[in-house]
C-alpha cells in the first residue's frame, strides 16, 4: 500500500529545487489528491520563481504562503554560518554586538520550516512529503514512514535513497528542463537570492557571473559579517600560538 493511501490530506513541501521538483514529477499521476505548498521567501531569484510557476501551472492544487525574510532579517539580524560571542543574547543583553547576527538554522526555521508546518497542519494535512535525501546529509533526523507522536502527522520521503545523480538523471528521463543553477555546478537552488549563511554552497560565483546587483547585497553582507568575526578569530589565532 503506497502512503497515499493511508490519508485524505495530503501535503507536497516544494521549495522550487531539483529534489521538489523531482517528487512532483514522481508523484504526477497523484497529484489530484496532493497539495502543493510552496513557503515564498520574498527573496527569491528569477530562476527559482520560474521554477515554482511552472509546477503551479501543472499543480491541481497549490497553495503559496507568502513570507518576509527581508522584514525578519531587519528585526532579528543577519543569518551566518559563524556566529561571534557578541550576538549572543547575553552579548546583545550587554551592548557587545555592533551588526545583529544570527545563525542559520534560526533564520531558515522561522521563515521556511515553522511557517510551512503551522500551514500544513491547520489544514489538516496527515501526510507530508518532502524531496530530503539520506545523501544530503550525515545522519537523517525523520525517516520515511516516521510519524509524529503527538500530531499524528506521517512523513514520506520518496527519494530519501536516492543521490544527487539520481534525481538530475531522473529530471533529464522526464524531459523536465533544469535551472542554470545545476549547469554552473550548485547541487541546490537557495530559498533567498541574498541569504548570507549557507557558504558551504559556493553561490558568490553564481551571483557574481549571473546577478551583479544581486551580488553587490550579498557581498555587502557577507562584508558586515566578516567584520564582526575578525576580531575573536584574532584571539583565537593568539590563543594557538599563531604567528609566535
Amino acid at each position: 500500500m503506497s502512503p497515499l493511501d493511508r490519508h485524505d490530506k495530503i501535503a507536497l513541501h516544494f521549495s522550487g529545487g531539483k529534489d521538489s521538483l523531482a517528487c512532483v514529477h514522481l508523484l504526477r499521476d497523484e497529484l489530484h489528491r496532493i497539495t502543493v505548498y510552496h513557503l515564498d521567501t520574498g527573496d527569491q531569484l528569477p530562476e527559482l520563481q520560474e521554477s515554482v510557476a511552472a509546477v503551479e501551472a501543472m499543480a491541481p492544487h497549490f497553495v503559496r504562503i507568502q513570507g518576509d525574510v527581508p522584514g525578519w532579517i531587519a528585526r532579528n539580524g543577519i543569518p551566518t554560518d559563524l556566529v561571534p560571542y557578541a550576538s549572543h543574547p547575553i552579548g546583545r543583553m550587554l551592548g557587545q554586538e555592533r551588526v545583529p547576527l544570527v545563525p542559520r538554522y534560526d533564520c531558515c526555521f522561522s521563515n521556511i520550516m515553522q511557517p510551512l508546518g503551522e500551514r500544513t497542519s491547520a489544514d489538516g494535512c496527515t501526510l507530508i512529503i518532502r524531496g530530503t535525501k539520506r545523501a544530503d546529509m550525515p545522519h537523517l533526523p525523520w525517516a520515511s514512514g516516521e510519524i509524529d507522536a503527538p500530531s499524528g502527522i506521517e512523513l514520506y520521503l520518496p527519494l530519501q535513497d536516492w543521490t544527487d545523480e539520481d534525481v538530475l538523471g531522473f529530471l533529464r528521463s522526464q524531459g523536465i528542463p533544469l535551472s542554470r543553477f545545476y549547469a554552473d555546478g550548485l547541487h541546490s537552488a537557495s530559498d533567498c537570492a541574498r541569504c548570507s549563511a549557507w557558504w558551504d554552497e559556493g553561490r558568490g560565483a553564481y551571483l557574481r557571473k549571473h546577478h551583479p546587483e544581486i551580488w553587490a547585497d550579498y557581498r555587502a553582507r557577507l562584508g558586515l559579517i566578516l567584520n564582526e568575526i575578525i576580531p575573536p578569530m584574532g584571539w583565537l589565532r593568539t590563543e594557538l600560538g599563531h604567528g609566535q
